[in-house]
């Protein structure tokens, strides 16, 4: 009986206060009798308080903006009064002890993805711009097409535009995540009057790669009317070609081989036919061209110098085409449509040389020498969130010096990729690729049954898988991994059994993992930076481990390399005008060309490994740099500073084919290259052009070459100065022009020459003391462009054009030509010179 009377007391005393505490009622339960005139936020809660003799606690900056109402009160609940003010505000209140703490309520957030194409073809457009002019937010799409903006809350016109293409825009009511899929139509204008007007973020003007696409490529005077992408490039400032028809890009102080040139996200080991006359990207299958040679993301990796992305075109998902065209140097022909309507497409692309049909002269190759490439891409939608595309490349040279003698060599490349939508904001992209490049040479015998011939090559087996987290319009993160399987063939003698002159093989796993980020900070700063680590694992072929029989023992040395790779870019926008940047880039590259010293014309350059013996290449890079925009034009200024360590260069004499001992024959130092680049450019209107100067130099200092003195590198050129312009008269017909000037590269040519076997054998005392003629030419061009309908839905389009390479008959400087005989020791050695005037005709179309 005790313990049920202590039972019900202490139920009792612990419900009582309970029942109490829930009957007291707090400020915001007292009832108001007021009336608020139309003011401020401020004011009208400022009267309230002194009404009410409540306490409001609020950051002024947050409500300054706000009006309410007129409003009449009687009897209402505090809180009802509330609720009443802020209707239609992001504000809202709650109690702290006596205080009523008034704060903006965090909106919500949702994203609007999707892919912007081509409306004509279904082709993805890179680089388009899909701007909310409400929030003057925006971002761009990536090389997939793809884009992902998450806003807050609200009613948006959006706003999608790229260059030469009409602006779209569309209206949505965002409550959820929002799936937009657009297709923008070809302006009818003319392309160099196509200005996009909108401010967006990320602002063009804190782009740091350049964009080509095919139309900006198109309208540039070409040798012998050929659409090249490479000659394209060396029209750029800060692109060097050190010669006349050469495919070699020498950018901001590096070397032809330190620049990543990809096709589809394959490597091209050898991008040029015709010793670089041509190069290997047919124009016919070229969807976007990108260029990064300042600041280098972190998901690209193993080149010192420059990055150079050209994605193959994906075939019309429409209707079927077909378009070709011919010219003095080749004939092409493509093929491209639909394997399901808008949601799959193919597209086939054929090349072949006409110098055997025209028989054009030149000095590097008979007349009967031929090239081809074939380019083959199919791709298909799985449904909303997958799609998968599969390209091919296979191009082949096969040339033949005046005594019929052949050099056959050739890239082929494959790319299966997968793209993969998680959500609206994660994107992935997978791709498994293949490269392969490889050189055949026919060496000189004595008879034909002793003819043999010396290969060289590498190959390549990658994975790789790459991620894109859209986090904010101004938070954009990468990261990914990829492995490479390298084999490298660096040299070897076919159809002999004995093999004491091959080089010895290797085999090498590159991998890496990466991490960038892009952010920005207000509206004025932009941070980009990444880290990539890198791994590197050679295992290089022993030839001197032998078995007591003398049978030659399979044995590896092998070595591992570990290293990060920093870099990062910090851009201030001064108004929507102006821009200054910092940079700074640490890269790594464990593949080596070997290359002679006189960087002649030729494509017998093997590939070779860093191992316990080389170690691997690395740069410093700094730059700084100044962008000015304004209606129609374009002012760039830049100047950087490179430091490279591990540079390989070979010792005077050294002979490339057939010398197992080439490896101790390459000596590495350092290198420093510094410059300054200054452009200005009209964009706009029937005229456009630009007028580049860039003033760089390059040097290197190597033990055991040049006396371990500093010397200039091959493809050190001081001065240069391109000026590029166009006309549009009208839809139909346009003339362009390019003039370039440069200093002339350096050379080594001999001080006399020794007898040896009755040949004369040159003696060198410094390496690069001398320097070729200065270089110029000017090169005109125009096209005419004329539809003629062939059935009721379909037209003919052609264009014809006509130029003159050389138009003043400039004799610039292919190489020194050293023919020294045992009759004279003291000749002189000669110029070869290249291309004179040369006209020219082309004719291409589409159907």
């Amino acid at each position: 009986m005790v313990n049920k009377i202590l039972a019900l007391f202490l139920f009792v005393c612990l419900w009582q206060p309970g029942k109490l505490y829930a009957q007291k009622k707090t400020v915001l339960d007292r009832h108001v009798d007021i009336n608020l005139g139309a003011d401020s936020m401020i004011n009208v809660l400022a009267k309230l308080q002194a009404s009410t003799h409540t306490n409001f606690s609020f950051d002024p900056d947050q409500l300054r903006s706000y009006r309410t109402p007129a409003l009449h009160f009687v009897h209402a609940p505090l809180t009802v009064v509330l609720h009443k003010i802020f209707k239609g505000t992001p504000l809202s209140f709650s109690l702290v002890g006596n205080d009523i703490v008034i704060t903006r309520t965090k909106p919500q957030v949702w994203t609007i993805h999707g892919h912007i194409r081509d409306r004509s073809d279904g082709e993805e457009l890179v680089g388009a711009t899909v701007y909310i002019p409400k929030l003057k937010v925006g971002v761009i799409t990536n090389q997939y097409g793809f884009y992902s903006l998450s806003v807050p809350e609200g009613t948006y016109d959006i706003l999608i535009s790229t260059l030469g293409y009409e602006t779209q825009q569309k209206s949505i009511v965002l409550n959820h995540d929002f799936e937009l899929e657009s297709e923008l139509t070809e302006q009818s204008k003319l392309l160099q009057e196509i200005e996009i007007k909108q401010t967006v973020t990320p602002n063009p003007l804190l782009q740091n790669e350049q964009n080509f696409s095919p139309k900006a490529l198109d309208l540039k005077a070409y040798y012998a009317g050929e659409m090249d992408v490479v000659k394209a490039l060396q029209m750029q400032n800060g692109i060097k070609a050190i010669s006349e028809g050469s495919s070699g890009l020498f950018i901001r102080g590096g070397n032809s081989d330190q620049n990543l040139i990809l096709l589809d996200e394959a490597v091209v080991y050898n991008p040029s036919h015709l010793y670089g006359l041509v190069s290997v990207f047919n124009p016919d299958a070229i969807n976007n061209l990108q260029v990064y040679k300042d600041y280098i993301p972190a998901n690209f990796g193993g080149r010192l110098s420059s990055v150079i992305v050209n994605r193959m075109a994906e075939g019309n998902n429409k209707e079927f085409h077909v378009n070709g065209g011919i010219n003095l140097m080749s004939a092409r022909i493509a093929a491209e449509g639909p394997i399901v309507k808008d949601k799959g497409s193919f597209i086939v692309a054929f090349r072949r040389s006409l110098l055997d049909v025209f028989r054009n002269k030149f000095k590097l190759f008979n007349p009967n020498s031929v090239y081809y490439d074939l380019n083959a891409k199919a791709n298909y939608r799985l449904n909303k969130n997958n799609s998968v595309y599969f390209s091919v490349y296979a191009g082949k040279d096969r040339l033949l010096s005046e005594n019929s003698f052949r050099n056959d060599w050739g890239n082929i490349t494959s790319t299966l990729r997968w793209n993969h939508i998680f959500s609206s904001r994660l994107f992935l992209n997978i791709s498994a690729i293949y490269s392969n490049y490889s050189n055949l040479l026919d060496l000189n015998a004595d008879t034909l049954s002793q003819k043999s011939q010396w290969s060289t090559g590498v190959k390549d087996f990658t994975l790789k898988a790459d991620y894109t987290f859209y986090k904010s319009p101004t938070n954009l993160i990468k990261f990914g991994l990829s492995s490479t399987y390298h084999q490298f063939i660096p040299g070897q003698t076919k159809n002999k059994e004995v093999n004491q002159f091959n080089i010895a093989r290797a085999q090498s796993v590159e991998s890496a993992i990466y991490y960038n980020q892009e952010i920005s900070f207000g509206k004025s700063f932009t941070l980009n930076y990444g880290l990539r680590l890198g791994m590197f694992r050679n295992a290089e072929e022993r030839l001197d481990v032998f078995d007591p029989q003398g049978n030659r023992l399979n044995q590896y040395d092998y070595k591992t390399f570990i290293n990060p790779e920093p870099r990062i870019n910090l851009s201030y926008l001064l108004n929507n005008q102006n821009r200054i940047y910092i940079t700074y880039n640490r890269n790594y590259q464990y593949l080596q060309l070997v290359q002679n010293s006189t960087l002649a014309f030729s494509s017998l350059e093997p590939w070779i490994p860093a191992s316990a013996t080389i170690a691997p290449q690395y740069a410093d890079f700094f730059s700084a740099g100044y962008r000015y925009s304004t209606e129609g034009y374009l002012f760039s200024t830049s100047a950087y500073y490179k430091k490279m360590s591990n540079q390989l260069d070979l010792v005077g004499h050294a002979q490339i084919i057939q010398n197992p001992d080439i490896r101790s024959q390459l000596k590495a130092g350092k290198s420093d290259a510094y410059g300054f680049e200054a452009e200005i450019s009209k964009t706009t209107g029937k005229f456009t052009g630009s007028l580049a100067y860039t003033y760089s130099r390059a040097f290197r200092t190597i033990q055991d070459i040049n006396s371990g003195n500093r010397f200039a590198a091959n493809y050190d050129i001081p001065h240069e100065m391109k000026l590029t312009a166009t006309y549009v008269f009208n839809k139909q017909f346009s003339v362009q022009s390019f003039f370039t000037y440069s200093t002339g590269r350096p050379l080594t040519l001999p001080v006399g020459y020794y007898q040896h076997d009755g040949i004369n054998v040159p003696i060198f005392e410094g390496r690069n003391t001398s320097r070729f003629p200065d270089f110029s030419r000017l090169d005109i061009s125009a096209q005419y462009n004329f539809e003629s309908a062939i059935s009721r839905k379909r037209a003919l389009a052609s264009t014809v054009s006509v130029g003159i390479y050389n138009l003043y008959n400039r004799k610039n400087p292919l190489y020194y030509n050293l023919t020294p005989s045992a009759s004279n020791t003291t000749q002189k050695s000669s110029l070869e010179y290249a291309f004179g005037f040369f006209p020219w005709i082309a004719y291409s179309f589409k159907f």
